[in-house]
């Protein structure tokens, strides 16, 4: 049963015995979220309508299937999708096990003949390093001999890495006081129309760094189990499995034990539960924050506390920030920054209330009956617990769909092609967060692949006293004004008044089949001899030569250009902009995006 399925199912329930009226009525006449929770909880609980936890636990049968797929794409030489099997087998084989070493085995013989010498003799060592089968000894040392020759060859040891781009991955001002991760450059207002927001202290350039922002937490997409650390997202292809469940793979011992500590410990055993239920990347999201906000604090009543003093202090100069040492800071780190983020409560419909609450309802339950996250020997303290975490769990499925950011990346094709965006994660990014949106944004955020941090450069000139604005999703140049406006209404629950909605900027075909007038002739021919056919070509392949030559003249291209907007010209510089970042940041390698079709083994 899906999350969909059981609130479907509790819908025509309520429908058959007459009640939806009477239940939306009493849902409506409730203050808190917590009330909220609890009622929607007792609500499912008398329908007889929670859904059950599965258990998937580590066999050597699952194990065994899994190594079987991958040698038989090893066979037919298909090795990214055989290295992604030989990580299934290891994550069901039980831990230290004979599937377990020849799962690790079989994945080095793949890294091998994909020419990841250092990755294959690290498997091999980590074989070793087990109680093997004797029986791989022979084959394992002769693997690591050829590993070792091929890398003292010279064609290895001449390969130079090319860090140029990270200058243009530095921000060169210095760091904000109070808004750490920002630069001073930057200053947080709060309006009665536009909320809290962000504007500009001092004139910015295109390109210049302005935030650069860790996370509370990352989630890694289901679709990216395979290819990433669950905890940091690093792109060792050396992962290790999670001691417990079946779904997550770790690019150290430190990442595995600081997800047990902070969250895991929790999802692990809900995890294909969590799966198999096909809960949304959001609803996820919002469940680790208050997992990661009960281990950021020592007792239940330290969490109340940092509560009670956020809440006091939103929409005051001290909304989100925490005091350390005398001093008030905003910080994603410290989860009053998250705890305070928009929710959009007063826009939102009942039947989308009870959605969410019925998700959080479902959650406390297996928060409830299936983990120790609310076991306490206190009854009194049990209830005011149960109380706090049922108004968290709803408080964040409302701040996570307009609060939370995605992490994404450029796929390479086979041919090394910059192709489709893929997403890899989501998280939690406080001061991102306060960035309204624009349909004709002035910024644009990347992180650097197999890393968290996220990178806001500015893609237009920013004037002093203007405001910083992100794009949320509909762009001028892609999607027309009526289309836009019912994305924003539906998802962000606002009309966008923004320079290319109220002047109904036209979209790019619009203008690549205009003239540009109003451009004069020398940029234009400026334009076109910068990006001619051979540098576009070379930045579809990911050249980072031609990035680095490029970039700095498109960024002062798009500092000409921006008195003529909108035009086509700028678009253009714009997206070659962007294409420069993403090669800086990095390509995912071809056969590390699409993962192979997997479903839950149950144990037998």
């Amino acid at each position: 049963m899906s999350i969909d399925s059981c609130y479907e199912g509790v819908i025509a329930k309520l429908t058959t015995q007459g009640k939806i009226k009477q239940m939306s009525l009493e849902l409506l006449s409730l203050e808190t979220n917590s009330e909220r929770v609890l009622f929607v909880y007792k609500t499912v609980k008398g329908l007889n309508a929670f859904p059950s936890v599965q258990e998937i636990k580590k066999n050597n049968d699952s194990s065994l299937y899994y190594r079987n797929l991958g040698n038989k794409c090893f066979e037919q030489t298909v090795y990214h999708k055989a290295w992604q099997y030989y990580n299934l087998s290891l994550l069901h084989a039980p831990l230290n096990s004979e599937n377990y070493c020849l799962a690790l085995s079989n994945r080095s013989a793949v890294f091998y003949e994909l020419n990841k010498y250092k990755e294959c003799v690290r498997d091999i060592d980590t074989v070793f390093s087990l109680e093997y089968p004797t029986k791989l000894t022979e084959k394992l040392n002769n693997r690591k001999k050829m590993c070792n020759e091929a890398l003292s060859s010279s064609n290895e040891k001449q390969t130079i890495k090319n860090d140029d781009f990270n200058e243009y991955l530095k921000m060169t001002s210095e760091k904000h006081s109070e808004y750490l991760c920002a630069s001073n450059k930057l200053e947080v207002v709060i309006s009665k129309e536009m909320g809290r927001h962000v504007i500009a202290k001092e004139d910015i350039k295109v390109g210049e760094v302005i935030v650069e922002e860790d996370p509370y937490f990352t989630l890694l997409l289901k679709d990216q189990y395979l290819f990433g650390c669950n905890y940091c997202l690093s792109r060792c292809l050396n992962l290790l499995p999670c001691d417990g469940c079946c779904y997550c793979l770790y690019c150290s011992d430190e990442c595995k034990a600081k997800a047990w500590k902070e969250y895991h410990n929790i999802e692990c055993s809900l995890m294909a539960t969590l799966v198999k239920m096909d809960f949304t990347k959001l609803e996820l999201l919002a469940l680790r924050t208050v997992l990661k906000a009960r281990h950021d604090h020592n007792e239940w009543k330290d969490l109340f506390n940092t509560i009670k003093d956020a809440e006091d202090n939103m929409n005051t100069e001290h909304h989100g920030q925490v005091k350390v040492d005398d001093k008030w800071i905003y910080d994603s780190k410290y989860y009053a920054s998250i705890h305070t983020l928009a929710t959009n409560l007063e826009r939102r419909s009942i039947s989308d209330i009870f959605q969410k609450g019925l998700t959080a309802a479902v959650f406390l339950r297996f928060l409830e009956n299936n983990t120790e996250f609310l076991k306490t020997e206190n009854k009194h303290e049990y209830d005011e617990i149960n109380e706090c975490v049922a108004g968290l769990l709803l408080l964040h499925l409302m701040t996570s769909p307009t609060n939370m950011h995605g992490i994404s990346s450029i796929a390479a094709s086979k041919e090394g092609n910059c192709v489709d965006q893929i997403s890899l994660a989501s998280a939690p990014y406080a001061f991102c967060s306060l960035f309204n949106h624009s349909c004709a944004p002035n910024i644009v955020r990347f992180t650097k692949l197999g890393s968290a941090r996220m990178y806001v450069f500015a893609l237009r000139p920013i004037k002093k006293g203007m405001q910083i604005f992100d794009n949320y999703g509909p762009h001028h140049a892609l999607e027309e004004l009526s289309s836009r406006q019912a994305s924003l209404k539906f998802q962000f629950k606002f009309t966008c008044l923004c320079e290319a909605c109220v002047n109904n900027w036209p979209n790019y075909m619009y203008l690549s089949m205009r003239q540009s007038k109003n451009v004069p002739s020398k940029l234009v021919r400026s334009k076109n001899s910068i990006l001619n056919e051979r540098v576009i070509d070379q930045l579809q392949k990911g050249n980072l030569d031609t990035a680095l030559k490029t970039y700095n003249r498109i960024c002062d291209l798009c500092e000409l250009l921006e008195p003529y907007v909108p035009c086509m010209e700028l678009c253009d510089c714009q997206e070659s902009l962007k294409q420069c970042l993403q090669i800086f940041e990095g390509l995912v390698p071809y056969g590390s995006s699409l993962m192979v079709k997997w479903k839950l083994v149950n144990s037998k």
